[in-house]
């Protein structure tokens, strides 16, 4: 089945000799659903066939590691690990595609999947992680290299007899051989360390190996960073290099990416395929598949790689956690009800991989729940009142119309809530297309009827509802400070909305938050000079992936932050701040930017619970301030027990 509006997505492809029915890669990126011992579980073999069912012609999941790991992934490291991986591949077999694995060694990072052994080419890691208090790798000495060589092929014709047709050597973000790829990381004097030729002679081997024990007809390719965003580190140029020996050794295809595990969070302030140019330049050098990717959640986006000779293939990853039919949707021209990832990284990093869970996703609820229907049709059809239409009011107005309930969702100003000034900065712009989902989709929906004003407490008493949601979000802090109400003085919320510019050049931003840091960015990239004032003692304390990222950010763009101080006065000329002793600072300011966070509101929802016997739920930040992930699960939550 063709797509008239993705004709070159929807074309079929070939890894090796092995044919594939579309050009979209379905990315490892771990379930962890399975058992810490590394066998397989129901839940994850369920996992498996809902990918396959959406679509994406290749299918990478969870990756396996050669070696014994408890990470609730996958193990490949002995033959009794075979049977579990054999019903992984017959159930995306079984469902149309073709399975393929990804074999994979944490190196330097393995003190964050569980293992004690932390290994690289040299005692060094990413230096903000040290600090935080990563462990140093341990140096591989030549004979332990040499058998780890061997445990790669060992594992890789474990995975052959699985039943997987397409395998792949991560060689990519921190795993073992971008410790050795990097001359930042890998400081050996011996035949693994100091030129090119040396530092690649790992992966190198570990090709000859896999491609030895599984023939030379098996296909095997590698994925790489083609920039490891890291100083001193993997840069293109060598990347090139790299691509070119691994072709001349045999390697089926080129999976790319930018960054390592512990920068590639940087791109949630990337635009959207931002590494197509690098995947363009090592196309142009070899002869094999390339697969582009990052950043990539649109299928307009994908079908303009192909078309741009971007790529051959275009790889996705947290596209089809948001969305498992991503590509299925796509081929009936169905792209505006695809589920759209937003870039945060709340779900499947920080509530995921680096919380030792489950992968979950911010906008997909259902992401792996099998324990019942979702959407299972209500015994009784109730009439419900939304009030809100952020994020956790159009979630729960949509799952609640879709069980059956007739839905009155109240909105004042526009569809989003507080998503409109988040979607402002335009590294955050794939938060507009949710908006825009959220929109689309409650405007077709036969079960809700829109209200486009200020819900009442009469309104809400005299309708006759069933079930009240309040969904009215967070307010923003007012500071009581003397000169606060000065026209200098503006809040971050009215400057992203648009509704309020900033005069002059030398400006204040009151809060070290996430917000804060959204506008100093936005600020600066204007051409302001900015200071970022926090009165806690440590600016973006959580942590969070977003504050790491915005740190970086903020240290790049040259953004002055005081902390440990806090707003007295704003005066004439500026503002007066004080810190705990009593010292006082003064900062010249033309303009102030209030970010100082926001309180919930919970008044309207304390009065319809306490003066009428309508069930009433107050959801999201309305209810506690805290992030988009959880006002879009809450929705969901507070609808299915209706």
């Amino acid at each position: 089945m063709k797509s008239s509006h993705y004709p070159k997505l929807f074309t079929k492809g070939k890894i090796g000799n092995v044919v594939i029915k579309n050009r979209i890669v379905r990315n490892s990126m771990g379930t962890y659903l399975g058992n810490p011992n590394g066998t397989v579980t129901d839940r994850q073999i369920k996992a498996y066939a809902e990918a396959a069912d959406g679509g994406a012609g290749l299918i990478f999941m969870d990756n396996a590691t050669p070696v014994p790991m408890k990470s609730c992934g996958l193990r490949a490291d002995k033959d009794e690990f075979i049977a579990g991986l054999s019903l992984l591949a017959d159930a995306l077999k079984e469902h149309g595609a073709v399975p393929a694995m990804q074999l994979a060694h944490p190196g330097r990072d393995a003190g964050f999947v569980g293992s004690a052994d932390v290994i690289g080419a040299s005692p060094i890691t990413y230096e903000p992680w040290y600090q935080a208090g990563a462990k140093l790798p341990r140096a591989l000495s030549v004979d332990e290299i040499h058998d780890l060589v061997h445990k790669f092929g060992d594992a890789a014709l474990r995975c052959k007899r699985a039943g997987f047709e397409v395998l792949e050597i991560h060689g990519a973000a921190g795993c073992i051989p971008t410790n050795f790829l990097s001359p930042h990381d890998n400081q050996r004097t011996d035949m693994y360390g100091g030129s090119l030729e040396n530092r690649m002679r790992l992966l190198l081997e570990i090709i000859r190996d896999v491609k030895q024990k599984c023939g030379p007809d098996f296909p095997v390719g590698v994925k790489l960073s083609t920039d490891d965003w890291e100083p001193d580190g993997i840069r293109l140029s060598e990347t090139i290099k790299v691509c070119q020996a691994l072709e001349r050794e045999g390697v089926s295809h080129l999976n790319l990416m930018g960054g390592t595990h512990a920068t590639a969070s940087m791109e949630m302030l990337k635009p959207n395929a931002f590494n197509a140019g690098d995947t363009q330049k090592i196309k142009e050098a070899v002869h094999i598949p390339v697969f582009a990717g990052h950043n990539v959640f649109t299928p307009e986006i994908a079908e303009q790689l192909l078309e741009e000779n971007a790529g051959d293939f275009v790889a996705l990853g947290r596209a089809f956690l948001a969305d498992p039919a991503w590509a299925k949707k796509a081929q009936r021209n169905q792209a505006q009800d695809i589920n759209p990832c937003i870039n945060c990284l709340i779900g499947c990093m920080d509530r995921g991989l680096l919380a030792n869970t489950p992968i979950h996703c911010t906008v997909n609820p259902t992401l792996y729940k099998y324990e019942s229907n979702p959407y299972e049709p209500a015994s009784v059809s109730k009439n419900i009142a939304v009030i809100g239409a952020g994020p956790a009011g159009c979630e729960a107005a949509l799952v609640a119309a879709s069980r059956g309930h007739q839905v009155t969702l109240y909105e004042r100003r526009s569809f989003g809530g507080a998503m409109v000034e988040a979607a402002a900065p335009e590294s955050k712009a794939n938060i507009r297309r949710l908006t825009t989902y959220y929109e689309e989709h409650v405007t077709r929906s036969k079960n809700i009827k829109l209200e486009k004003k200020t819900a009442t407490y009469a309104d809400l008493v005299n309708q006759g509802y069933q079930a009240v949601i309040v969904a009215v979000g967070g307010a923003e802090r007012k500071l009581d400070v003397p000169g606060i109400n000065q026209d200098k003085v503006i809040s971050a919320m009215d400057y992203l909305g648009g509704r309020q510019d900033v005069s002059g050049d030398d400006i204040v931003v009151i809060g070290g938050g996430v917000t804060g840091a959204e506008t100093a960015l936005e600020l600066k990239a204007a051409g302001k000079q900015v200071t970022i004032v926090e009165m806690m003692d440590e600016f973006l304390a959580s942590p969070a992936q977003s504050s790491l990222v915005y740190k970086i950010a903020i240290k790049q763009a040259q953004v002055k932050v005081l902390t440990g101080l806090r707003l007295q006065e704003v005066t004439t000329k500026g503002v007066k701040l004080v810190d705990r002793f009593g010292n006082i600072t003064t900062l010249s300011a033309t303009a102030v930017v209030t970010a100082a966070g926001f309180v919930p509101q919970t008044s309207l929802a304390d009065k319809l619970e306490e003066q009428t016997d309508m069930d009433v739920y107050n959801i999201g930040d309305s209810e506690r301030v805290r992030q988009i992930y959880d006002a879009v699960h809450e929705g969901f939550v507070v609808a299915r027990q209706l």
